[in-house]
């Protein structure tokens, strides 16, 4: 009688396997929602690091132009007041990655009280189906 009832009980019902392969499916499921989520967001932080990258540079680049317009008292084109650019800039993905080169606009606007010059520069991604944001970068030259 012993026997009998061990060769009943042996292995799972296939209502048992049912359960634990949609037990599976919905946590890869899950998992396949997550690695999607962190690969947008990668691209986004990606742009947005270079966005930065680039309103440094192009303010640092102003703030040259502004230390020769003080020195030779002659004024500069794109410190002017008003609106200035856009300028198109193509950043070139590294040789080998699977990246692709990313375009991107800049524009600054000049605000000008007495000596004093405030200057915001933006950066717009020109990138399709990317959640990406334009980025503002404020500062204020003064002599």
């Amino acid at each position: 009688m012993n026997q009998s009832r061990i060769s009943k009980n042996r292995g799972f019902t296939l209502i048992e396997s049912m359960i634990a392969l949609a037990v599976l499916a919905i946590t890869l499921l899950g998992l396949g929602q997550l690695v999607s989520t962190a690969v947008r967001q990668n691209a986004a932080t990606r742009f947005e690091t270079m966005g930065v990258l680039i309103a440094q540079e192009k303010l640092e680049a102003l703030r040259g132009e502004y230390n020769r317009e003080l020195e030779a008292e002659t004024g500069s084109s794109d410190l002017t007041a008003g609106t200035h650019g856009p300028e198109t800039l193509i950043m070139e993905a590294p040789t080998g990655s699977s990246m692709g080169d990313s375009e991107f606009e800049v524009s600054w606007t000049v605000t000008i009280a007495g000596p004093q010059k405030t200057v915001n520069v933006t950066v717009e991604p020109r990138v399709s189906n990317q959640l990406t944001t334009d980025l503002s970068l404020t500062t204020i030259f003064v002599p």
